[in-house]
């Protein structure tokens, strides 16, 4: 049995991206936790104001503003700048040739020639509409393979069995329902050629 080499082609677009950076931010607990606690210390912070400013109207004030700038933090981690580093940076327009094999990763770009080893990859995250390759440990860095670049079911199904052998940390996997993994034309008439 030759082993299964899997080639695919794809652009990002600035959605795709965005949601590719949503969705490890998400994943990770840590900036989670962070978040929390400094959106949980800017609220005691503005409680304790109320010890100084006695007035309840400047204590919900306080909080409003505290609130509001808190959700322009995460705006701005989860929209804001992922999108300047999309528009700034070219090489997240480019067309992407990737192949997955038992060998590797390998990646080509108009800027981009190289080959990465499996063992580079340290979790696989699965969203709904892409996979995300990480590697790195303190300064995550992704490849996003959207769904929609593979051709059948099939040719995902190969990558899915790839990635589980190569990629230890892959619990982040949804299961394929059976009928998925057969293709089923969507019509059974043939087409008129008249």
């Amino acid at each position: 049995m030759s082993e299964p080499v899997i080639k695919i082609e794809y652009q990002l677009s600035e959605s795709e991206y965005l949601a590719a950076n949503r969705l490890v931010f998400f994943q990770s607990r840590e900036v989670l936790i962070r978040m929390g606690a400094f959106c949980a210390l800017a609220l005691m912070g503005a409680f304790l104001m109320n010890m100084i400013l006695v007035d309840m109207f400047a204590l919900w004030g306080l909080i409003a503003v505290v609130v509001v700038f808190d959700v322009f933090i995460f705006y701005n981690a989860l929209v804001i700048l992922p999108r300047q580093y999309y528009r700034g940076d070219p090489k997240f327009r480019e067309k992407y040739h990737v192949t997955f094999s038992d060998e590797g990763v390998v990646v080509k770009t108009f800027q981009i020639d190289s080959k990465l080893a499996w063992s580079l990859y340290t979790k696989v995250i699965e969203g709904s509409d892409m996979y995300l390759l990480v590697y790195g440990k303190d300064m995550r860095m992704i490849n996003a393979v959207p769904k929609r670049s593979f051709r059948c079911k099939d040719e995902e199904i190969q990558f899915r069995a790839l990635v589980t052998r190569h990629i230890s940390d892959s619990p982040g996997f949804k299961n394929i329902p059976a009928e998925d993994r057969e293709y089923t034309p969507q019509s059974l008439t043939p087409p008129d050629w008249r």
